[in-house]
C-alpha cells in the first residue's frame, strides 16, 4: 500500500468527522448518491432501522472543510483519493464473527488473523468473501450439481411433451416447428446461479484503478477468476433464488451459498470527480445477524420450543390487510411464541424503542400466542430479566447478546435467557 494512503477506522452507524477538499467533497456526494440509487432497486422487505445508509453531511459546528461521514447498518470498505475508511460492525468483531459462524450452511469457521487486509484485526468482508471462494473450491472439488430445468423451444423433432396447438400452427403457415416442452439435465439451477453471480462480483473489482488499495484483494480476485471459468456460461441469478437451501445431497454446497447470498445482498460503486476516485464495497449486516442468531436459537433450543431456521412463511392480518413478518416463531408442533431480532445495542441508559416493543406485541397478537421476545445486544449494565412486562394476556421478555462476555459465552447466555422465557409459558 502507498505510504501516504490515510487510513481511518470507522464503525457503522457512528458518525466519522474529517477535514476533505472540495474535489473530495464532491467525489463523496457522488458516491453517496450513486449507491443509494442502488439500495433503491433492491428489494424493498426491510424495516428502515435495518437498510443499508451511507451519509455524508456538513459539520455544523465547525466552519470550512470539515464534515461527517456514517455508514448504516453495512460494514466494507470505501476509498476516497488516498484515504481509506474500513467500516467494521458495531458490535465488536470477534462477535461478528462468532455470529456468521453460527450459521448452519458454513463447514470451517472464519478466523481473524493479525493484519488481514488493512485492518488492524482482520478485514471481516474479506474474510467473508475469502470464506466463499474456499466454499466454492469444495463445490468445484466434490463435482458442481445438475439438476433438472423445465425448458419450452420450437424443434424440428419431437421432443417431451408437444404442444399441439402451437405446432398445428407452424406446420399450417409452413413452418418445421414443433414446440416441445421437456426437461433438461443442467447446471442451470439455483445453487450455481447465485455461485457465478456472487463470483462475478468479486471479478468486477479489478475494473477500479484504486483496486490495489480495495482491501488487498490480488489473490482473492485471481482465485475468482480461476473459479468463475467453471461457472461461466450458467445464467444470472433471479432474486428469488436467494430462498434457495441446501439439502442432504447439496450439503457441501454451503459454505459456498452463505457467503454467495451475503456478497449479492452487498453494493459496490465507483465515481470520478476531477482527479479524484471514490469507491465502496459495503455489506448489509443485519441478514448476517439475523441468520446466524435464528439458526444458533432452531438447532440448541428443546424440540417442544424450536424456532424456524430459516424465514418463516409469510402470514397477513384477519382481513388480509397487513403482513405479519416475525423472525422468529418458536415452538413445536403448536407455536407458542413469536420472536424479532434487533441489530441494535442496549445499555443501561438506552432500550428498547416503544415502536420495536408494541410491533413484538402486534406480531403475538397476529399469531394468537400469548409470548413474545425481543432480541438484541448489550453491555453488562443491561439486565433484560427487569423488561418483562405483560399486557393484557401478552407475556413479553427481551433477551440479549452481552458483547462485554466472550462470544461463545455470549450465545450461550442468550440461549439461557430465551429458553426460560419460553418454559415459562408451556410449564
Amino acid at each position: 500500500m502507498n505510504s501516504s494512503t490515510n487510513v481511518y477506522n470507522l464503525i457503522e452507524n457512528k458518525k466519522l468527522s474529517i477535514t476533505l477538499s472540495t474535489e473530495e467533497v464532491s467525489a463523496l456526494k457522488s458516491l453517496e448518491n450513486k449507491l443509494a440509487s442502488l439500495a433503491s432497486n433492491l428489494p424493498d422487505d426491510e424495516e428502515d432501522d435495518t437498510k443499508f445508509k451511507l451519509i455524508f453531511q456538513s459539520n455544523p459546528l465547525v466552519d470550512g472543510d470539515t464534515y461527517f461521514l456514517s455508514v448504516n447498518n453495512a460494514i466494507g470498505q470505501i476509498i476516497l483519493g488516498d484515504k481509506i475508511f474500513n467500516v467494521s460492525p458495531k458490535i465488536k468483531d470477534d462477535h461478528f464473527v462468532e455470529i456468521y459462524n453460527l450459521d448452519k450452511n458454513n463447514i470451517r469457521d472464519l478466523v481473524i488473523d493479525e493484519n488481514q487486509g488493512t485492518a488492524a484485526e482482520g478485514d471481516i468482508l474479506y474474510l467473508i468473501i475469502n470464506d466463499f471462494l474456499n466454499g466454492v473450491e469444495r463445490v468445484v472439488t466434490k463435482g458442481i450439481r445438475k439438476g433438472y430445468k423445465q425448458i419450452e423451444d420450437e424443434l424440428k423433432f419431437i421432443k417431451g411433451r408437444v404442444n399441439v396447438l402451437s405446432t398445428t400452427r407452424n406446420l399450417l403457415s409452413g413452418k418445421l416447428a414443433i414446440k416441445s416442452e421437456f426437461e433438461e439435465f443442467t447446471i442451470d439451477i439455483a445453487l450455481n446461479r447465485i455461485i457465478k453471480s456472487a463470483l462475478k462480483e468479486i471479478k468486477t473489482l479489478t475494473n477500479s484503478e484504486n483496486s490495489n488499495l480495495l482491501l488487498n484483494y490480488e489473490d482473492i480476485i485471481s482465485r475468482a477468476n480461476n473459479l468463475y471459468r467453471h461457472f461461466e456460461f450458467i445464467p444470472e441469478y433471479k432474486y428469488a433464488d436467494l430462498k434457495i437451501q441446501v439439502d442432504r445431497n447439496t450439503k457441501y454446497y454451503g459454505q459456498a451459498i452463505v457467503g454467495a447470498k451475503n456478497i449479492l445482498r452487498s453494493l459496490g460503486a465507483e465515481v470520478t470527480v476531477g482527479e479524484t476516485t471514490a469507491s465502496a464495497r459495503l455489506m448489509n449486516t443485519f441478514s448476517v445477524v439475523e441468520n446466524g442468531i435464528r439458526y444458533y436459537l432452531n438447532q440448541n433450543l428443546p424440540e417442544k420450543l424450536m424456532c424456524n431456521a430459516k424465514e418463516p412463511a409469510k402470514k397477513y392480518s384477519d382481513r388480509g390487510k397487513y403482513r405479519l413478518n416475525p423472525d422468529l416463531v418458536f415452538g413445536y408442533p403448536q407455536i407458542v411464541a413469536t420472536g424479532d431480532i434487533k441489530y441494535k445495542f442496549w445499555n443501561h441508559s438506552n432500550k428498547v424503542k416503544r415502536s420495536d416493543f408494541q410491533q413484538a406485541i402486534t406480531f403475538a397478537t397476529g399469531y394468537k400466542v400469548t409470548k413474545c421476545i425481543v432480541i438484541g445486544f448489550s453491555d453488562s449494565s443491561y439486565n433484560a430479566e427487569e423488561q418483562q412486562d405483560e399486557i393484557g394476556e401478552i407475556n413479553y421478555n427481551v433477551a440479549t447478546w452481552n458483547t462485554d462476555l466472550n462470544p461463545s459465552e455470549s450465545g450461550k447466555l442468550l440461549l439461557s435467557q430465551v429458553k426460560s422465557s419460553l418454559e415459562k409459558e408451556i410449564a
